[in-house]
């Protein structure tokens, strides 16, 4: 099963193949029941995100995937320093409820800590893109 969590009122995709879930539903998920996890732009969101990762972690089947994106801060600060992104979008960005900010580096960090096999990492503009596979425990790293 894949499942695409969301922020409701803030972030709400509709993605196809995906179960929809509530961030704040994710601690009810059985542990290791999911194929596909999708994260997308609502990490910023969470007040702790540090264990939110940790616990969608847990959801993951082996040799399941987790995709991340959002706002790369890295990426927005050399846009306003260039002058590449619009005032009126800096603003957005920045504080729009945000509890804290990320980036690709941090964030794929995270994820190698947990054990995580890092598939592709991305940015686009200010965006970032990050897939991680949850290795088989007995799975031998490709050499």
């Amino acid at each position: 099963m894949k499942i695409s969590l969301y922020l409701p009122g803030v972030f709400e995709p509709q993605e196809d193949g995906y179960s929809q879930v509530d961030l704040s539903n994710v601690g009810d998920l059985d542990d290791a029941a999911y194929e596909e996890v999708l994260v997308g732009d609502s990490l910023d969101f969470i007040d702790d995100r540090d264990s939110f990762v940790d616990e969608i972690v847990k959801k993951l089947r082996y040799g399941g995937k987790i995709i991340m994106s959002g706002v790369d801060i890295f990426e927005v600060s050399r846009g306003i320093i260039s002058k590449q992104v619009k005032n009126s979008d800096i603003n957005q960005i920045l504080y729009l409820r945000r509890c804290s900010v990320s980036n690709i580096f941090d964030m794929a960090n995270k994820l190698s800590s947990l054990g995580l096999r890092i598939i592709k990492k991305r940015t686009n503009n200010y965006r970032y893109t990050l897939i991680a596979e949850r290795p088989s425990p007995n799975a031998q790293d490709p050499v």
